[in-house]
């Protein structure tokens, strides 16, 4: 790829959706929030909303949003905006003023922040009760809607669970329930350091680097059992006590797999469920194992419900099937933000596959990206509802208190110079009408184009400042979650139909493919 510019169980931390690395990370980072002020927290915060969203920002907007919701705890408070100022009152009494800056430096910005939160917590015993991170986090949930509808704040807690489906953490791989004092193992991560070193779901842990653990807190097994990777940790593990072996583990970073597969008939389906910093990798090796075992029709690429995730591994996953040409390009206002990707003949995997995309309202950003560009390559046929229509990508800023900031910085638009973002991406086959069969479906697979295609890039095109041409778009083919329509399995037998049928599936892709000038 090139680039332009730049319940009577319980997870646990260190679990298949935790691992250790993630409680290291509070342990590096509490002494620091201890003392972190909100000066420094929000100078961290502006500059990415400052230098990097869509349009220049409205700061004195932003901040008496923020502020509003912050006071909203306390009804006696309210918020107002004069020329220059903003003001704390109670009941309609000035109980404090701040100056508003007149330029776009976030120290500033920051500063008149932490001033006014001082003046609302020493106003309100309401508020200063609530806590500061709260406080913090309403905040932000204030300002980020007054820059676009996927801007957000994610608190630490959440923040540090979003970082591990996306990046992976250190751990050895295993989900823990509690039953009646003791830790026994629910899950493993395939091939993990755990299951390596011979532990088994149904496994109690019975001690762990010399400490006993019935009766343990939770947070002191985290602590013995966490660690970074490539150190090792001893356990003591067994169905009873009676049975108990001794077991060295070493700790690894390891990332969650979301991709699942599965092979019916000669024909894969590879279901993804987000994207992360693996799903290229996992993709490719689900199925180049079923090519290693013989022949295989064609794949089904399941996408339906995945919101999306890591922007480049959908790129990768693009990649894999299609060996040359454009497969998105962003830009935004900040120059960083405009950059494109295009396929290179080496990573490509599986040049000739016979490709079907399944596709619902649920599918969204990176999933979009996987799907437009299949289509516009004419590589894949499209089959269930239109998307739903996320075509932006989100610059990502970890702050100082362990939380996320994501701010939308640039739109992505697809190789034939559509943006998908509020239209969505539009399948080849509808299956979210009313009245739909397969027979009807396959039927018009079968026919040749009567000018639909043309008909809809124009759309496409037109949509972002055509009221008229975004509702053709959503009327042709409603973007419905697969479990809302009627004929949702119809889906699914479609799908499998098309790879069945290696005439029809031909000449249904042929027909629905526009050139694209571009690639």
């Amino acid at each position: 790829m090139r680039m332009a510019s730049r319940l009577g169980s319980m997870l646990v931390v260190f679990s298949l959706l935790g691992g250790a690395a993630a409680v290291r990370a509070e342990q590096q980072v509490l002494p620091a929030i201890a003392n972190l002020t909100a000066e420094q927290l929000f100078a961290v915060a502006f500059r990415p909303i400052i230098d990097n969203a869509l349009k220049p920002p409205s700061m004195p907007d932003l901040l008496g949003d923020g502020l509003r919701r912050v006071a909203a705890s306390d009804r006696t408070l309210g918020i107002v905006s004069v020329p220059g100022h903003l003001l704390l009152t109670r009941e309609g009494v000035e109980l404090s003023r701040v100056a508003l800056p007149t330029d776009m430096i976030p120290e500033r910005w920051a500063n008149v922040t932490a001033d006014m939160l001082r003046a609302i917590v020493a106003a309100s015993p309401v508020i200063a009760q609530r806590g500061r991170e709260q406080m913090w986090r309403d905040m932000f949930d204030g300002m980020m809607g007054d820059l676009d509808p996927y801007s957000r704040y994610a608190e630490p807690n959440r923040a540090q669970g979003e970082r591990t489906q996306r990046e992976g953490y250190d751990g050895i791989g295993v989900g823990i329930r509690t039953i009646d004092g003791y830790f026994e193992i629910s899950d493993m991560v395939v091939d993990g350091p755990a299951a390596t070193a011979g532990l088994r779901v149904g496994d109690r842990i019975f001690e762990v680097a010399g400490v006993r653990t019935h009766g343990l807190p939770y947070d002191r097994l985290s602590a013995l059992i966490q660690g970074p990777e490539g150190s090792w940790v001893e356990m003591k593990v067994g169905p009873s006590e009676q049975r108990v072996r001794a077991l060295t583990v070493r700790r690894r970073h390891l990332v969650p797999n979301t991709v699942q597969a599965s092979l019916t008939d000669g024909v894969a389906t590879i279901r993804i469920e987000r994207f992360n910093n693996a799903t290229q990798d996992n993709v490719r090796q689900a199925i180049q194992r079923y090519l290693d075992k013989g022949p295989v029709r064609g794949v089904i690429l399941d996408l339906r419900g995945n919101p999306g995730g890591v922007m480049v591994q959908a790129v990768g996953v693009v990649n894999l099937f299609v060996p040359q040409g454009r497969i998105i390009t962003t830009r935004g206002r900040n120059p960083s933000s405009i950059q494109w990707f295009e396929a290179q003949k080496p990573t490509t995997a599986f040049p000739d596959l016979p490709l079907v995309v399944m596709i619902d309202g649920q599918t969204a950003s990176s999933g979009e990206i996987v799907a437009a560009a299949l289509q516009d390559a004419g590589r894949a046929l499209l089959v269930g509802s239109s998307t739903y229509g996320k075509g932006s990508v989100q610059h990502v800023t970890q702050l100082p208190n362990g939380g996320e900031l994501f701010i939308t910085w640039s739109r992505i638009y697809a190789p034939s110079g559509y943006s998908f973002d509020g239209q969505g991406v539009q399948p080849s086959l509808c299956t979210a009408l009313p009245g739909i069969t397969v027979p009807s479906l396959l039927a018009e697979a079968a026919r040749g184009d009567r000018g639909e295609q043309a008909l809809l890039a124009r759309y496409r095109l037109a949509a972002p400042d055509d009221t008229e041409a975004m509702a053709a778009l959503r009327a042709a083919c409603p973007a419905k979650p697969a479990d809302s329509v009627a004929s949702a399995a119809a889906t699914v037998s479609l799908a499998r139909a098309l790879l069945e049928d290696g005439a029809l599936y031909r000449q249904a892709l042929a027909s629905r493919h526009i050139n694209v000038a571009e690639r």
